[in-house]
């Protein structure tokens, strides 16, 4: 894929049928992966002098990303509209700032068996971000990237963020 690299692979991951794997992929403006299952949200700060901070809502496993499952259909056949929704929801109406993908995981299920419903033999979950500072308009909280390496470190998207966010990484200018 133009643009994406990959992080980090986890053999066997526990949440996919025997045999699956989930690749982190990481880039600055990485083309919408398909098929698209879910697409993530992250918003960040970086003040000068403290550690970068990310916009986590509360769910039902705790703080996550801003999500949206995409709905099967025109959805999934067009990523980008669930993508829209998703901003609009997390940040007011319908906002015309620059949404870029910054990476996603890729599920890898060569044999799905009957709990898993998704595309095979990929099924993608991009993480996208914003390059301007818009205000959340949904329940929340800014979390820094240190302090919430303990209790999100776990979450697929982690790798994401942190390649990002992480110490030593220059926000990328654009246009």
């Amino acid at each position: 894929m133009t643009g994406a690299r990959l992080l980090v692979t986890t053999s066997g991951a526990a949440w996919l049928p025997a045999g699956g794997d989930a690749e982190v992929w990481v880039g600055d403006d990485v083309p919408l992966p398909e098929p698209t299952i879910i697409v993530r949200l992250l918003l960040a700060r970086r003040p000068d002098g403290v550690p970068a901070r990310f916009f986590c809502v509360p769910s039902g496993k705790g703080l996550d990303l801003p999500t949206r499952y995409l709905e099967p259909g025109p959805e999934r056949a067009d990523p980008s509209l669930g993508v829209a929704r998703l901003v609009a929801e997390v940040l007011g109406a319908a906002s015309d700032i620059p949404i870029r993908c910054i990476g996603f995981v890729r599920n890898v299920v060569r044999v799905p068996d009957a709990t898993y419903p998704h595309p095979v033999p990929w099924a993608h979950v991009p993480v996208l971000t914003v390059d301007d500072d818009p205000e959340p308009v949904v329940a929340g909280e800014w979390v820094d990237l240190a302090s919430a390496r303990a209790g999100l470190g776990a979450r697929h998207w982690w790798p994401i963020v942190e390649h990002h966010l992480g110490p030593g990484r220059v926000p990328v200018d654009r246009p």
